[in-house]
């Protein structure tokens, strides 16, 4: 009998230990980890920034209790608590990060749509040439203004 609790508490936390993929997901469940579409990798503890929202009455995509989440929260950073998947087999599944909002609710925020939207930052976007060299430019002006010392520029 020990054995047997013991095994089932094992794969208790393998299960609850899984890194969940974008396009495979079959069930509601949470995961500690959760791979993008895009391939990045994002786990529970780390660190995102909200975007802008999509609509002038707030977020589209990041919902607290079915309300979106006023445009205050616009560049702010948030701790994924947790990583959930809602749907059903006929709809399909979604991946929602949550983390702790105002008062005692949770707030929702459909990961792969808010980002595609730009509802939160892309923690994994690379910049086009054009943007390194137009901020190369930039650090070079506050430097010639003296703004900026070329120490700053170091850290």
């Amino acid at each position: 009998m020990r054995n047997l609790t013991v095994f089932l508490l094992f794969m208790v936390s393998i299960t609850y230990s899984q890194t969940a993929e974008f396009g495979n997901l079959t069930k509601k469940s949470e995961y500690k980890n959760y791979k993008t579409k895009s391939g990045y990798k994002i786990n529970i503890g780390d660190t995102l920034t909200l975007g802008i929202p999509s609509s002038d009455l707030g977020f589209a995509y990041i919902s607290q209790n079915g309300q979106r989440v006023s445009h205050t929260l616009a560049g702010k950073p948030i701790v994924i608590d947790k990583l959930k998947t809602y749907g059903n087999k006929k709809s399909g599944y979604k991946m929602y990060a949550q983390f702790k909002g105002y008062g005692l609710l949770p707030v929702l925020i459909d990961y792969e749509t808010a980002l595609e939207l730009g509802e939160i930052k892309n923690p994994d976007k690379k910049i086009t040439r054009e943007q390194a060299i137009a901020q190369l430019k930039e650090a070079k002006e506050l430097l010639d203004l003296e703004v900026i010392t070329q120490k700053n520029m170091k850290n």
